[in-house]
């Protein structure tokens, strides 16, 4: 594609880079659009109207319908419509500085109600932003409200000031990388931790449920030898008494077969029942067999 800006469809506003659809994007990427004032770019237009030698200067960037100002000295809008602005013209130069003497003297500017009314400009000098990818953003630049020129050295310290601020733009869009890529991590690592939190959690169900009785609630005999292991062992080491209770249930089969299985299942919750609510909260208590039950009660004295 041709680099030569294309000239707007109505033939009387500022010229379209011929690379607008890719300008946009870029300048989309640096995030920098709306954002709060920032000293950096402040210290640029004080910077620039000093070297210069005029009463204002901007930091402007050009957005699709409009040019937007980071940084301004000596103007209070902070937006203005694209078609009426300089330095529309001046990003369709990414190679110069943009210079109008005397604006009222450019059949460019002549009419342009900037020039006629508030804040009467005479001279307009511009700088492109332009990226290392060859896009011109915006403008560091000067005005004047009366004509004015600039001398090659305040040319070049223009140019130099407009590197300065795309340098600060990619490293503000590195950081802001830097730090997205940092949350992403982070993000990472609290899905990782909610996940292996779950799996714990299933886990530790699992073998809570390898250890029960899915019809009493109590432990299971697997689940009561482990416990029986680790009480008995604690008795020893500390000397504490222990007692071990087993309970069978007389002629269950009978039940079984007179009444039903669910009427034997009912009984086995009953005895379970009455198991807890007669032992103490410490002690332990199990279905360790068909219709048997056992009991560990520690600390236990005759």
């Amino acid at each position: 594609m041709s680099d030569a800006p294309l000239e707007h469809p109505d033939g009387l506003f500022p010229p379209i880079p011929a690379n607008e659809t890719e300008r946009l994007r870029e300048l989309e990427s640096y995030h920098i659009l709306d954002t709060l004032p920032e000293q950096f770019y402040e210290d640029i237009v004080r910077l620039a109207a000093y070297i210069c030698q005029t009463p204002m200067a901007l930091v402007n960037l050009i957005e699709r319908d409009r040019q937007w100002s980071k940084a301004r000295l000596g103007f209070t809008d902070s937006e203005v419509d694209r078609k009426l602005a300089f330095c529309s013209y001046t990003i369709n130069y990414p190679d110069d500085v943009f210079v109008v003497p005397d604006a009222t003297c450019d059949e460019r500017f002549a009419h342009n109600p900037f020039v006629r009314g508030d804040p009467y400009i005479r001279f307009y000098a511009g700088a492109p932003l332009v990226t290392p990818n060859g896009y011109a953003l915006g403008t560091v630049c000067v005005v004047d409200v009366r004509p004015h020129q600039l001398t090659p050295e305040q040319i070049e310290m223009l140019r130099v000031l407009a590197r300065q601020v795309v340098r600060q733009l990619e490293l503000r869009r590195d950081v802001l990388a830097l730090e997205q890529r940092l949350l992403t991590n982070e993000q990472e690592k609290l899905s990782l931790r909610a996940y292996l939190l779950s799996i714990e959690a299933q886990l530790a169900q699992a073998q809570q449920q390898a250890l029960t009785d899915p019809l009493t609630g109590l432990l299971n005999r697997r689940g009561f030898e482990q416990r029986l292991q680790e009480e008995m062992d604690r008795s020893l080491r500390y000397n504490v008494p222990m007692a071990l209770l087993m309970v069978d249930i007389d002629h269950f089969k009978d039940i079984n077969d007179t009444f039903g299985h669910v009427a034997g299942d009912e009984i086995l919750r009953m005895v379970a029942q009455l198991l807890r609510e007669n032992v103490r909260r410490h002690d332990i208590v199990a279905r360790y067999g068909g219709e048997e039950f056992a009991s560990y009660l520690t600390g236990y004295r005759l």
